[in-house]
């Protein structure tokens, strides 16, 4: 039993002598075929350095900015019940939505409005589309195009004039500018879900350029988002000011009626004259007393307009000199070194177990 137990021991000890000698065995393939794995290595690190000097120099852009839409303070359920007997209701402001400003900035409108903007980039006015064409050599890509996209550039900013060659273009560029599937765009947006502060980033091989991009979509976004929030206010408040320059031009019209009739009845006693007298008065009053009202609902409107508008405040805008951004050549050494390494290692211990296999 004790003898057993001796050879058990044994065995054990040989797997583990085994496995140590397997070890070293493949390490000296390896050393012994230094110069081969180099010479396979080579060819990768060469590719990642010619990658470095092919991939343009870039340049990004950065703006942060910030959404408030904190409500200013209570006490307007007068103003709600108000709104609410002309069917708008005064309905409360939602906290702002961190993920519907980001979606929004990568819409289509918001890119091509912006697009679609004049801009002076080394001394050339043009639209930032067609700055965004001759930088990224569009031309060049259409030369075998047959549907007429050969020299185009925009002429015109009226996107429902648009034809289909000028729709197809706008779809490219904007695409370009927030991405495709397995390709990453100009535009990236970020923000933090504790500060409330967002940032768009546009990174682009013009420093001028990435600069504009940053500021026109910050400026649509901005217009866009504060228009579209308070539009219901908006046309509550044009209702009740139209309402009260109506009644304005009504009593005007009353007193000065009023006025005529003073004048073209002046020492007359007549009892159908003061009964006319007394109709015009009353008319005034009554229109003194709705004007009055209504002035009040317009300007109690204007101020909860204003109370319920998002504030959208910029932080930091892009400026010049922008530092640029290139390819690492010690990073192209690192990963050429270690992905052509790691090939060739795999190679050598690949074929000396191979090699091993067919001896047993």
């Amino acid at each position: 039993m004790p003898q057993q137990q001796y050879y058990q021991d044994d065995d054990d000890e040989i797997t583990l002598k085994e496995l140590m000698l397997k070890i070293q065995e493949y390490w000296r393939e390896v050393v012994q075929n230094w110069k081969s794995i180099f010479l396979i290595a080579t060819p990768f690190i060469i590719y990642f350095f010619i990658k470095v000097f092919l991939t343009p120099v870039t340049y990004s852009a950065q703006l942060t900015f910030m959404v408030n839409e904190d409500e200013g303070g209570g006490g307007f359920g007068g103003v709600s019940a108000i709104l609410g007997q002309f069917g708008f209701g005064g309905g409360g402001k939602s906290s702002h939505n961190l993920d519907k400003i980001l979606e929004l900035s990568r819409s289509r409108k918001i890119i091509q409005m912006a697009l679609l903007e004049s801009v002076n980039i080394n001394g050339k006015k043009d639209y930032l589309a067609n700055h965004l064409i001759e930088e990224y050599e569009f031309h060049e890509k259409w030369k075998k195009d047959t549907t007429g996209l050969i020299n185009f550039l925009f002429v015109q900013d009226s996107v429902e004039l648009f034809s289909r060659v000028e729709n197809k273009v706008l779809k490219s560029l904007h695409s370009l500018v927030i991405g495709e599937e397995g390709k990453k765009g100009l535009l990236s947006f970020s923000y933090g879900e504790e500060s409330g502060i967002l940032n768009i980033t546009h990174t682009t091989t013009s420093e001028e350029l990435s600069i504009f991009l940053t500021e026109k979509i910050y400026e649509k976004l901005s217009w866009f988002y504060i228009n579209n929030s308070t539009e219901k206010q908006q046309k509550t408040f044009s209702l009740f000011k139209n309402k009260a320059d109506s009644l304005q031009i009504a009593l005007n019209s009353a007193q000065y009626r009023l006025f005529q009739f003073d004048d073209t009845h002046k020492g007359m006693t007549l009892k159908q004259s003061s009964f006319e007298r007394v109709r015009l008065q009353q008319e005034i009053q009554k229109l003194i007393l709705a004007y009055g009202e209504s002035y009040k609902n317009q300007e109690v409107s204007d101020f909860a307009l204003k109370n319920q508008t998002p504030f959208i405040q910029e932080i930091d805008m892009p400026i010049s000199p922008i530092e640029p951004i290139r390819e690492s050549k010690l990073m192209a050494l690192i990963m050429g070194s270690f992905i052509g390494g790691f090939m060739g290692i795999g190679f050598f211990i690949g074929r000396k177990i191979f090699r091993n296999t067919m001896k047993n």
